[in-house]
């Protein structure tokens, strides 16, 4: 009775998933593909309880002592399951009401979606679990041998792996020779060559960086091409030397040479990589800046666990206090993303309290006193307010664009510092830069006076049209919590531009371009490929790791994924784009660090 009913319960729950993916895919319901679709889910969730089943009893049929592992891996993939099938309806609800158009209706199609989505991701999250458990149990129960030495590369592989990294991105560099400069980068770079005054609207330290290369350049070769060239080197030889020490940091935590393997070939050949390399963006170094604080954590790990100070490795210890403070700095959003990690690392490193919240002080008060009174006394500007206002300013452009009924008083107040009627005009659900540009050419300063009768006009127009407030939220921040396409991903090139730069391929032609073009839309064709490319992806496999390294893993590592998770969230606060992939490069730029991290075994 009960072999029957579970059969019926999987196969209503493979009719739900089957459903699902029929809508997903605009499978017409009498479409032989519809019985297919059915047939494999139901098939894949009869399999997934039979490996449950056999997980719980022993070679004789006897039930193995694992009721509390089962009930927490249950527990979590019914957690993953809500959160991803979550995440697909709020992202997708607009294309998933089928051509229907009662009300009542559309909203049956969406439960019926979401419910078949919640089985797909529950009964795959339980049945990856459940492997990556088994996996824990069989490296787990392989001897360690105390006496055998740490794994650790030679200094000539560490200098192999570098200049395979060098050689791999070399033709990025002279195909977008002297460098890939956006209008960010220009903006920067006019900066740096004292053409504009100095703001901190684009990170200051960063824009140091970029006129301490360009005027070495300048001044030993005389050109501004070469000069521009130098901190393209520069980069791209920082960026391969965090590489190579994240792998170093891997292979003496026994990750595997095979493992590490793979992850130096993501960071050889996928293309994004070599560009992100060669691009004047201030979000290429904070990637590998804040890759470098977590590494510093990840090797603080077992020397907590000893129960040995933590200032037992100087080097290591200073390291820290250095790549934290650059991380503050690296990105307007670095400062936010180091104090929203600052009370998980203090409870994650409790019995050393006294030495990490002292250091973590020092870490955001030498932030704060360089962005505050030190830059004040350089004359750098500050980043103009509304720039923190994307997701706020984008609601209430929505509110407009949708032509809401507002009172004469809110309209007069919106028109104080835009132009009102332009609204539905300039207003992008993906972009919040036109509706930023409106404040900036209106009246930015009568809003930086008033920010009181704003915040009140944000939140009862937010109580008036929450709906409204909702899809500008979603369709401003679903590229980093949704695995979709990117909005936005590589340049090529110098930017047109007023100062006079132009792009100076070396490696040019049609031959050339061709194979570019080629390489740069292969993700558009190969399935699972193209996942390396969605930044919700990576957010996603975040998630899970983080839920494996707490289920079946080595738990201490679940500081790891703190700091990214704070990048997601001040992105999801006030992200200008979308779906740019450099906003959340440092997720990307971090995952075989917290691959490994989130597939530890303990006692390994």
């Amino acid at each position: 009775m009960n072999k029957k009913k579970g059969i019926l319960r999987n196969a209503a729950e493979g009719y739900f998933a089957a459903f699902a993916l029929a809508n997903i895919g605009q499978i017409a319901a009498v479409d032989i593909i519809s019985l297919v679709l059915f047939l494999m889910c139901f098939q894949l969730f009869l399999f997934a309880e039979r490996k449950e089943t056999e997980s719980a009893l022993s070679a004789d049929g006897k039930k193995l002592v694992k009721g509390y592992s089962s009930r927490n891996r249950r527990v979590a993939s019914v957690i993953l399951g809500i959160l991803f099938a979550f995440f697909y309806l709020a992202a997708e609800h607009g294309s998933l009401t089928g051509a229907l158009e009662n009300r009542l209706f559309q909203m049956i199609y969406l439960l019926m979606t979401g419910a078949g989505l919640f089985f797909l991701f529950y009964r795959g999250c339980r049945l990856l679990l459940l492997y990556l458990e088994r996996r824990s149990l069989r490296i787990s129960s392989i001897p360690v041998s105390t006496d055998s030495p740490e794994p650790a590369l030679s200094l000539q592989t560490k200098l192999f792996l570098f200049l395979l990294l060098i050689a791999c991105w070399l033709p990025w560099f002279l195909y977008d020779f002297p460098g890939v400069m956006t209008p960010d980068s220009l903006s920067q770079y006019s900066q740096a060559m004292g053409l504009t005054g100095y703001s901190n609207h684009h990170p200051f330290v960063h824009t140091l960086l970029i006129r301490l290369f360009v005027s070495l350049g300048n001044a030993v070769f005389h050109n501004v091409y070469a000069g521009i060239a130098c901190y393209t080197v520069f980069q791209m030889i920082a960026m391969a030397v965090i590489v190579v020490s994240c792998i170093s940091v891997l292979i003496r935590r026994r990750a595997g040479k095979k493992l590490c393997f793979c992850f130096l070939l993501f960071y050889a050949l996928v293309p994004y990589n070599g560009i992100f390399a060669v691009t004047m963006w201030k979000d290429i170094l904070f990637s590998g800046v804040l890759l470098l604080f977590v590494l510093c954590i990840y090797r603080f790990l077992p020397i907590y666990r000893e129960g040995r100070p933590l200032y037992q490795k100087p080097l290591l210890y200073l390291s820290f206090l250095l790549w934290g403070i650059l991380a503050c700095l690296m990105r307007s959003n670095g400062l936010y993303v180091v104090a929203a990690t600052a009370p998980f690392l203090i409870y994650a490193f409790r019995k050393q309290w006294k030495l990490i919240l002292p250091s973590l002080l020092v870490i955001l008060g030498c932030a704060v006193l360089i962005k505050g009174p030190v830059m004040d006394s350089l004359g750098v500007a500050k980043p103009a307010f509304s720039e923190s206002l994307s997701i706020p300013a984008q609601q209430i452009a929505r509110v407009v664009a949708e032509g809401r009924a507002l009172t004469e008083d809110q309209i007069s107040l919106i028109g104080k510092t835009m132009d009102y009627p332009s609204i539905p005009d300039y207003y992008q659900p993906e972009l919040s830069d036109p509706v930023k540009a409106l404040i900036q050419y209106g009246h930015p300063e009568y809003l930086e006076t008033h920010k009181g009768e704003y915040l009140k006009l944000w939140v009862q127009l937010g109580l008036k049209y929450p709906l409204d407030y909702w899809n500008a939220f979603v369709d401003q921040t679903k590229g980093y919590w949704f695995p979709g396409a990117p909005g936005m991903l590589t340049n090529e090139g110098i930017s047109p531009n007023e100062l006079g730069l132009s792009w100076q391929p070396v490696l040019h032609g049609q031959g050339v371009a061709k194979i570019v073009e080629i390489i740069s839309k292969l993700y558009t064709i190969f399935p699972l490929y193209g996942l390396l490319y969605s930044i919700g992806a990576f957010t996603w496999a975040a998630v899970f790791l983080f839920t494996n390294c707490l289920l079946n893993g080595k738990k201490e590592n679940w500081i790891l994924f703190i700091p990214f998770f704070a990048v997601v969230l001040t992105l999801c606060i006030a992200t200008p784009v979308a779906s740019d992939v450099r906003y959340l490069y440092s997720l990307i730029f971090a995952m075989p660090l917290l691959i490994h991290a989130g597939l530890e075994v303990k006692g390994k």
